[in-house]
């Protein structure tokens, strides 16, 4: 088993992070699927699409602690929750990471991302003005993805589609450590909520969780 780190963070959420070692072929013996989950699964055509989509089932059944196979299914705006459980769950990965936090009792929201000088040719696409005058030459790749992972994981945790990164989920300006916490909120014509979110580097991945 390759799960890079487990962190508890209240008595009902948890989250995990798994560092992809494992073959596609391992992962899959250490897996039941049912016939549909096959077919998607034998739909895939690269082998990292194939290793996602299995190591981050295996994930959440060790972070659940589930003796019997997982059953995802998404809504009608993508959002995946769990069959038959009342466990609130976010998923994301990206190249050798995967990551997921399960709730009890509260929406989530993860998201990782490998860092990349490539997202500099998309930040005016999901920073506001404000939030673009705070990109500065210290630490400007890694604030970029603080406020790109953390966008992601509010549009998680909503679950609902027609959000605008610029316009309907903000970012509070903030000093980057390795390790933090920023404020943020999602806004809409008839509501607006303010959250808390987690940041922290791993490695050259940048790791961001709300709920």
């Amino acid at each position: 088993m390759s799960i890079f780190f487990k962190k508890q963070i209240n008595d009902n959420i948890l989250f995990g992070v798994w560092k992809i070692s494992e073959s596609a072929e391992w992962l899959v013996s250490n897996i039941n699927l049912d016939k549909d989950d096959t077919n998607i699964f034998n739909s895939f055509k690269t082998d990292i699409r194939k290793k996602h989509w299995l190591t981050y089932r295996i994930l959440l059944k060790e972070l659940i602690d589930s003796k019997s196979e997982l059953k995802i299914l998404y809504d009608e705006s993508g959002k995946p929750h769990l069959k038959n459980s009342n466990y609130k769950i976010s998923i994301s990965h990206s190249f050798e990471f995967v990551a997921a936090i399960v709730s009890w009792k509260v929406p989530v929201g993860i998201d990782i991302e490998k860092i990349s000088p490539r997202i500099e040719r998309i930040k005016s696409k999901f920073l506001s003005p404000d939030e673009l005058k705070d990109i500065n030459e210290s630490f400007r790749l890694e604030k970029l993805y603080v406020y790109w992972c953390a966008k992601e994981a509010l549009y998680k945790l909503y679950g609902k589609r027609n959000l605008n990164f610029i316009t309907n989920i903000k970012i509070t300006p903030f000093n980057f450590e390795q390790k933090g916490h920023i404020n943020g909120e999602l806004s809409g014509d008839s509501y607006s909520k303010k959250y808390k979110l987690f940041y922290e580097q791993v490695n050259d991945y940048m790791l961001v969780y709300v709920f």
